[in-house]
């Protein structure tokens, strides 16, 4: 069996898309209703030649070099975004059939297996490919990062290239010496 491939996102034009898609759609009614105007099909005047007519008398001025500035700027980042990859959010594990993990699952790994440690009363984490954050509250603050960390590095374990873990522990104790306790 041939190894899945890594999924990947929607990437960076997947907003200006649908945009496009607009603009061309209305262009398109735009220029059908010219045309069944011009055939006579629809009663109207036509809106094209009123348009060029309005564009006639027009002369230069100074606020065109700005405007087109803008949208030659507009145009490169489109092709910039165009080109650019698609973003993945997956991570791969040590297997030879393809399995992926999304970030969020990997996020949710950690916050279990953090949850397991004893003296943590919440956990939560959030995850990229490269580091994952993990934040518990806990009763006591003594020895309990490095126990989380090895936990969580455990459950990660199976990961191809698993990422950094980073982990925050919140205890009543630190509250009180902030004078949060208000």
């Amino acid at each position: 069996m041939r190894p899945a491939t890594q999924k990947s996102g929607s990437g960076p034009i997947g907003v200006v898309g649908p945009v496009l898609a607009l603009l061309l759609t209305a262009l398109g009614i735009v220029l059908l209703r010219e045309a069944l105007v011009t055939t006579g099909a629809v009663a109207g005047t036509r809106w094209l030649p009123a348009a060029a007519e309005g564009l006639r008398g027009f002369a230069p001025a100074w606020w065109l070099i700005p405007a087109g500035v803008v949208v030659a700027l507009i145009g490169l980042w489109l092709l910039v975004t165009a080109v650019r990859p698609r973003s993945r959010r997956t991570l791969p594990l040590t297997s030879q059939t393809g399995i992926f993990l999304h970030t969020r699952d990997v996020a949710r790994l950690a916050s279990g297996a953090a949850g397991d440690i004893d003296g943590v009363l919440q956990a939560s984490s959030s995850a990229t490919r490269r580091k994952v954050s993990v934040s518990v509250h806990a009763t006591t603050d003594q020895g309990l990062r490095e126990a989380v960390t090895e936990a969580v590095t455990h459950s990660l374990a199976p990961l191809r290239t698993p990422p950094r873990v980073a982990v925050t522990v919140h205890s009543p104790r630190q509250k009180l010496s902030r004078g949060d306790d208000r």
